[in-house]
């Protein structure tokens, strides 16, 4: 079966993104954990760890950096972890050392695990690029143990990136609130074909996450750490360093005070989420639901694959007009 799927590795680990910013990292970790010098891998080996899990899987590790700082920090005995890419692959078991690190590879919409091989299964920023969400999360809750745990920090934002005219409108107008050494100069709203071209799989479902994975697992806490607007302004913000003057520290600090006031007001989205989930066995041994859901989910990518990979039919159709304008007119 063909899937969709990244297959170059050059998009990953090159920009600025807003969680480089030290302030950035403190308001992320404040909405995740209550403490701003607490980082959630803290925070969940604190209160989920107190001895090592025995097995723990990571899911899309690309070049390690997870499972090596859980290793290290004594979250699990050994780890699993695999990837579709071959080359972050390499360089994560160039740097695994001495720690019990097992890779493989795998097709994250195929993947196949043994039943209740794991205690721990950590997402992060993963589970938005896979196409089969539903098949996924159905096999996670497969390969957890019944008291094991699912541990997920991720975006959880629109779609591919396609940001409603309303939540766009805001960001527009904290932007042009910035003093102009300040602002985001190329604040374009991220275009489909321009996300279908770089990475289809970037976002892919990513608004489906929380309503699939319920679907297989409880939620037991759930941390949102918004992003509506300070995310599209401080990520590749080349006028925004990680090294802040104190004015540029000001503004930035107005960003996260404009963000979180629209998201609180519901104007914007969360765009992030941390949360803690157990799976629901009992689920699994509903056949008339599995199957129904597995139905649904192939139906909804036989209909994309027809669409050039596009699940809305009046977005296809914007699609396939502009693309038909450039291809005109540039000719």
């Amino acid at each position: 079966m063909d899937t969709v799927k990244s297959k170059n590795s050059k998009v990953y680990y090159r920009h600025q993104y807003w969680n480089n910013i030290p302030i950035v990292l403190e308001y992320i970790c404040e909405n995740y954990t209550g403490n701003k010098q607490k980082w959630w891998i803290a925070d969940f080996k604190e209160r989920y760890c107190e001895q090592p899990f025995e097995h723990a899987l990571v899911m899309m590790c690309g070049n390690g950096w997870v499972e090596r700082e859980l290793y290290d920090k004594g979250i699990a005995r050994q780890f699993s972890a695999f990837d579709y890419l071959e080359d972050l692959l390499e360089k994560a078991r160039a740097k695994k050392a001495g720690r019990r690190i097992h890779y493989f590879q795998a097709d994250a919409n195929l993947l196949e695990l043994e039943e209740n091989k794991y205690d721990l299964i950590v997402n992060v920023a993963a589970m938005h690029h896979v196409q089969y969400i539903n098949r996924m999360c159905r096999m996670l809750c497969w390969a957890l143990k019944p008291e094991g745990v699912f541990v997920n920090t991720d975006y959880i934002g629109p779609h591919r990136n396609q940001y409603s005219q309303r939540h766009w409108h805001y960001v527009k107008k904290i932007n042009a609130q910035l003093p102009q050494q300040y602002r985001k100069q190329s604040l374009n709203k991220p275009r489909l074909g321009t996300m279908l071209h770089m990475d289809p799989s970037e976002a892919i479902h990513s608004e489906l996450t929380i309503e699939t994975i319920t679907r297989y697992f409880d939620i037991v806490e759930r941390h949102d750490t918004n992003g509506g607007v300070a995310y599209p302004l401080l990520t590749r913000n080349r006028n925004i360093s990680k090294e802040l003057t104190p004015d540029m520290e000001k503004w930035v600090q107005y960003i996260l005070q404009e963000d979180r006031k629209y998201t609180e007001a519901k104007k914007v989205p969360p765009l992030f989420s941390y949360f803690i989930a157990h799976p629901r066995k009992t689920v699994l041994q509903n056949d008339a639901l599995l199957n129904a859901c597995q139905l649904e989910e192939n139906a909804r990518e036989a209909k994309a694959a027809k669409r050039d990979g596009i699940y809305s039919l009046s977005a296809y159709y914007q699609y396939r007009v502009k693309k038909w304008y450039r291809q005109t007119f540039k000719s």
